[in-house]
């Protein structure tokens, strides 16, 4: 009897125990997660951020309860006036030189991808192998074939490892907000007789004479930059008459974004700026002079998480 009372005795201690630990564990967790909050509020305090209207309309969307799709601190808001969506407290320019600079978020969204969902960023992965050097699709190439010999800035260019695949019938200039892919591009760029402005878009732009391209590529950076109409109006500028933009930007008004919400490829934090749709994209690039040369069903699918749009200066 005595035993079987021991027994019982030490079971219900190791219960205790047990229990204890997981209230203990529990208890880390809510800590844990309350200095990183913590951690959150302060870097975000000391962050330079740029409140911003909206930048299809201009509208002050404060007083706006912030979109379902914002996360943590970075608010996305949808126009009341034109429903553009776009986050309103982006990094300033200073911080995306070096601290937000997009080598450093890439490497980190893509490591947050590869862990909340191993399989599917795998799958991508091969998918977008398959595309580029089994079946050899490349729609940038193809398209650029359609402007002339001569100058060609790249907006956002990066490392300028897409200066090595031009043409040699181009001479390829960029603009890089990054200091470390700007040294990186321009050495690229020196070699073809171009060279690279480490500025933020609009201020590089603004660098250089009227009439100086033959054509621009905007290939996944709009969606990055804070002030999207007065950059497309610096290129109307810039480019000689005739001449072609190529613009390729996620797509906001996309199925995928719809079934697979916040987990859509399309977010990223705090690096993508502007969410655009086939509709509100065409009416920036037309207030800014442009007209559109090329924007079919197929250049916007609605399986597609990206579109594609070539306009003109006339």
């Amino acid at each position: 009897m005595n035993s079987v009372h021991a027994r019982s005795t030490r079971s219900l201690d190791h219960g205790l125990r047990k229990l204890v630990e997981g209230v203990t564990y529990i208890q880390a967790i809510r800590i844990a997660f309350h200095q990183a909050a913590t951690t959150r509020c302060l870097m975000l305090s000391k962050l330079d951020t740029a409140l911003r209207h909206c930048p299809r309309c201009g509208l002050d969307n404060s007083d706006r309860s912030p979109s379902f799709y914002s996360r943590g601190d970075w608010q996305l808001k949808e126009c009341a006036s034109c429903s553009f969506v776009y986050l309103e407290n982006p990094p300033a320019y200073e911080e995306l030189s070096e601290t937000y600079a997009w080598e450093q978020t890439f490497d980190k969204e893509k490591e947050r991808r590869c862990r909340e969902e191993p399989i599917l960023f795998w799958m991508s992965a091969k998918v977008k192998y398959f595309r580029k050097q089994v079946f050899k699709r490349d729609k940038l190439v193809r398209l650029l074939k359609q402007i002339p010999s001569g100058n060609l800035l790249d907006v956002g260019c990066g490392t300028g490892v897409g200066f090595d695949s031009l043409s040699t019938r181009f001479i390829p200039h960029g603009v890089e907000v990054s200091k470390q892919l700007a040294a990186d591009s321009h050495t690229r760029a020196a070699r073809r007789g171009g060279f690279v402005i480490h500025k933020d878009a609009v201020s590089g732009v603004s660098d250089f004479q009227s009439d100086f391209f033959q054509g621009a590529i905007l290939c996944s950076f709009l969606e990055h930059e804070a002030q999207p109409q007065a950059l497309l109006r610096e290129l109307h500028r810039v480019v000689v008459r005739g001449g072609l933009v190529i613009i390729k930007v996620p797509n906001y008004a996309c199925w995928n974004r719809r079934l697979r919400g916040k987990q859509w490829c399309g977010f990223r934090f705090p690096d993508h700026v502007n969410y655009f749709t086939p509709v509100s994209l065409s009416r920036m690039v037309e207030h800014a002079g442009f007209v559109i040369k090329h924007f079919r069903l197929r250049d916007r699918f609605p399986l597609s998480d990206n579109m594609w749009m070539i306009v003109e200066r006339k």
